[in-house]
């Protein structure tokens, strides 16, 4: 194998590893947002389309049928697996300035996560809490690290700090 090769390899590895990083780091982003179905399905169709188009264009690069397969393969499943996360990222990355918003409250729930179980007798700490709001006559579920509203009563208003996103598509900031 030459240095190229294994250059090549090195990079691939790296892309690879940094992508699982960032889908990673940007799914307590998901969490928030108010409309992520629209966003997620926006850019899957965007990715759609973006290989179907660079399959397209590659399509003379393969010789054998075997060959093109994989090219449309790659062309087409690379971008639709991708084009969330950079749209996730721009979106949030290019956005408005917060501005507070109303909700009506309509919970708050403790939840508990743990990999290895509960030992028998403990108390553990919340690892966050899931806040149950309603916007527009929809509820919205959201994550949070710490208690917002400990003192809110359903039905009470409550006010959030919102930020538009580049694609249009609004999320809480916490």
């Amino acid at each position: 194998m030459n240095i190229k090769t294994k250059l090549y390899i090195l990079f691939s590895l790296l892309a690879l590893l940094g992508t699982v990083i960032l889908y990673v780091l940007e799914f307590q982003w998901f969490q928030n947002y108010l409309g992520a179905k629209k966003l997620v399905l926006g850019a899957i169709l965007a990715g759609l389309a973006v290989g179907i188009l660079l399959g397209y264009l590659l399509r003379k690069k393969a010789k054998e049928q075997v060959e093109k397969m994989q090219l449309w393969a790659v062309c087409i499943i690379l971008p639709v697996l991708l084009m969330p996360l950079f749209a996730s990222l721009a979106n949030r990355l290019f956005a408005e300035q917060p501005k507070p918003t109303k909700f009506e409250f309509w919970e708050e729930k403790a939840y508990l996560m743990s990999r290895f179980g509960q030992i028998k007798g403990e108390r553990p700490e919340p690892s966050g809490f899931y806040v149950f709001v309603i916007k527009n006559g929809e509820m919205v579920r959201l994550e949070s690290e710490k208690p917002v509203f400990p003192n809110a009563q359903k039905g009470d208003s409550v006010e959030l700090l919102v930020r538009n996103g580049l694609f249009g598509v609004e999320f809480v900031d916490w």
